[in-house]
């Protein structure tokens, strides 16, 4: 298994280009391996194509060409670098996500609290099923399905979403990708809390731990059929079926 494990590492190391084959959910695991630099990826999809598989699995020769002839265009994908702490300030864990890092309330049957803090200060205490913290990719996966807001992957910035908040008032907001937010269980509630990231190695958050969260210096680049523009709508349009309707005259 370590012998593996090297392989895998070194094989990491000296990778060029990627070719994912499978879906969205296929490229966050991609994201996942690389904790560092990424080098470019193709991505073709095996069902029906997501927002961040632009290419049917059919089309791969003249894809690959284009690849190599250098005709394809690029984006650059924001992650996010989450760090979990325990209560004694101990670093546990560090993950890199593409879409987003949720924090809610696992299996427990109570609600959950949750402070957030931006730069060091204080900035409201949720108290809900959870938070989610996206980024402008994730924010067409499970930050729009808790009613947040759809950002162009070119637009910086970070989204922080409430899920089930019980409160009138907890509107989503989005963050420059500057700052650095910390989501911290509070000591005075009886609640823990489960911490996901990109939907994996789910982590128990106990009282007095925190998850802090920042922008990676290291997006992952990921190549289109036109451009960010035109392959984002595209995904909006096609897979959201974003505001379609009958046309009155």
């Amino acid at each position: 298994r370590e012998r593996a494990k090297e392989h895998r590492d070194r094989a990491l190391r000296l990778a060029d280009f990627c070719v994912c084959l499978g879906g969205d959910g296929t490229i966050l695991w991609v994201s996942g391996m690389f904790k560092g630099p990424c080098p470019p990826v193709v991505s073709f999809a095996m069902g029906s194509l997501g927002f961040l598989t632009p290419f049917d699995y059919t089309e791969y020769k003249p894809v690959l060409d284009a690849v190599m002839q250098g005709r394809l265009k690029m984006g650059v994908r924001d992650r996010l670098e989450c760090k979990v702490h325990n209560d004694l300030g101990q670093l546990e864990c560090t993950h890199i996500v593409l879409n987003e890092v949720t924090v809610d309330r696992g299996s427990s049957p109570f609600l959950t609290n949750v402070c957030v803090s931006c730069n060091g200060r204080f900035v409201t205490r949720a108290q809900g099923d959870g938070l989610i913290i996206a980024t402008p990719t994730g924010s067409t996966a499970y930050s729009l399905a808790a009613g947040g807001s759809m950002v162009h992957p070119d637009v910086p910035g970070i989204l922080l979403t409430p899920i089930c908040t019980q409160s009138l008032s907890f509107r989503p907001i989005i963050f420059p990708d500057s700052v650095t937010l910390k989501l911290e269980i509070p000591v005075e509630f009886p609640n823990t809390a489960s911490v996901s990231f990109d939907g994996k190695d789910p982590i128990t958050l106990k009282k007095g731990w925190s998850v802090t969260v920042s922008n990676s210096k290291w997006p992952i680049p990921i190549l289109s059929r036109a451009g960010d523009d035109h392959d984002w709508f595209h995904g909006v349009m096609e897979c959201l079926h974003w505001n379609t309707r009958k046309a009155q005259g």
